[in-house]
């Protein structure tokens, strides 16, 4: 689009107006003045003080960047404060720092919408495809590590660019085009892109060492993605913040840190490992296809890392991966590589282990929850490979973590 003379001048400093003042009222301006400075410097001495004066205890630690490049936004991370011996407060502002650059760091490494020097990310290497490309290493283990659980999910990129149009329809008629179970032909064109990224002889990340990789992509499905505007092959989509939340644990454990919770708005928390610590979290149950109750608490110990999957939003402000129609359908972005259709094979399940972290066990379960039914056997597996499968079915709660206990529940419903 061509640029206005007013484009042209958008950015640069604005013409000051001059204006006469009046002498008279001198005197009155420089006490009026003069109390303000006083007031400003008091707030400012009240803000200082607020900012040292922290008692040992629980609290939340901000990402302190004034920067958009941050992924703090998806997650809270409270910590026990004032038991390393340096103090509550000093604790604080170095946890904080800290804290803001892993954020930072993770958010530009795990990228797959700009460009973030001086990282390569994901975006960069879907526009740079067929040639080695050197990345960071948390980057280039998240890809070791799906290619080691044997998961395809992070070729569905072109299948998650339809569902994230899906998601951010505002009106149920808007979704008629995006939407595979009322749209034949959208099925049929997500069937195709599942083909693609379930052969490694048309899509294929090759792990180089050395932190290098290259993303190969056939000609086929090169001629296929020109023909229908596909530039993003690759996207970890909802499985990015599992990766993100191992990250920043690791992060704040190697320095040390290790009384605190980090969790995500989308179903990922990390216990670090501090000695004697034990969290709790609410068990939810479905009312019907549109609303959950709470129907118990659980109690678990420190190093645990927990994955929920569910098929409804449990937090209506923060949820950006569903859409809910009002008959209580849902399509989410649990997808069956096989086919790029979203499925659930049940409402909730969550997932604890103290032996692997979150995204090792979301990537395990993925496959499991975006079906039509629910592997009883393979979900039997996990638990004795240490992943242990926390769900209701109808009114038992079932607990399968040896380390866990439940309290408050609800009336009408049992332990198994």
């Amino acid at each position: 689009m061509k640029r206005t003379a007013a484009e042209r001048t958008a950015n640069q400093p604005q013409p000051v107006e001059r204006v006469n003042v009046n002498e008279k009222g001198t005197k009155k301006r420089v006490v009026l003045l003069i109390v303000a400075i006083l007031l400003a410097l008091g707030a400012f001495g009240y803000g200082i003080g607020t900012l040292t004066n922290v008692e040992t205890g629980w609290y939340v630690i901000e990402a302190t960047s004034a920067s958009e490049m941050n992924c703090a936004q998806d997650f809270v991370f409270r910590y026990d404060l004032g038991h390393s011996g340096i103090g509550a407060a000093a604790e604080n502002k170095a946890l904080s720092m800290l804290y803001t650059e892993a954020t930072e760091k993770a958010y530009q490494i795990f990228n797959a919408r700009e460009n973030s020097l001086p990282y390569n990310n994901i975006y960069f290497l879907n526009r740079n495809i067929n040639q080695p490309v050197q990345v960071d290493a948390a980057l280039y283990n998240a890809f070791a590590l799906s290619e080691k659980m044997g998961s395809r999910y992070m070729y569905l990129g072109p299948a998650f660019q339809e569902y994230h149009s899906l998601f951010f329809c505002t009106e149920e008629w808007e979704t008629e085009g995006y939407d595979p179970y009322q749209n034949e032909d959208q099925k049929a064109y997500l069937a195709r892109i599942a083909a693609f990224a379930c052969d490694p002889a048309h899509i294929q990340l090759q792990l180089m060492g050395d932190n290098t990789v290259q993303l190969n992509v056939s000609e086929e499905y090169q001629a296929f993605a020109k023909e229908y505007g596909i530039r993003d092959f690759l996207d970890l989509y909802l499985l990015k913040n599992a990766f993100i939340i191992d990250y920043l644990a690791d992060t704040l454990q190697s320095a040390g840190y290790t009384r605190g919770v980090l969790s995500s708005y989308d179903g990922y928390t990390r216990c670090l490992s501090g000695q004697g610590l034990t969290y709790a979290n609410p068990v939810y149950a479905p009312v019907d296809a549109l609303h959950v109750t709470e129907v118990a608490r659980v109690q678990y110990p420190a190093g645990t890392a927990m994955v929920q999957f569910h098929s409804m939003p449990l937090n209506t402000q923060k949820e950006l991966y569903y859409f809910q129609f009002k008959n209580g359908d849902t399509r989410t972005a649990y997808l069956d590589e096989k086919d790029g259709l979203c499925k659930a094979a049940i409402p909730l399940l969550t997932v604890t282990g103290r032996e692997t972290g979150c995204a090792e066990m979301a990537l395990r379960l993925m496959p499991l929850y975006a079906a039509e039914t629910l592997d009883m056997y393979a979900l039997q597996a996990l638990a004795e490979e240490g992943i242990y499968p926390l769900y209701c079915d109808g009114s038992v709660i079932h607990i399968t973590d040896p380390a866990m206990t439940a309290e408050a529940v609800a009336e009408g419903f049992s332990i198994q």
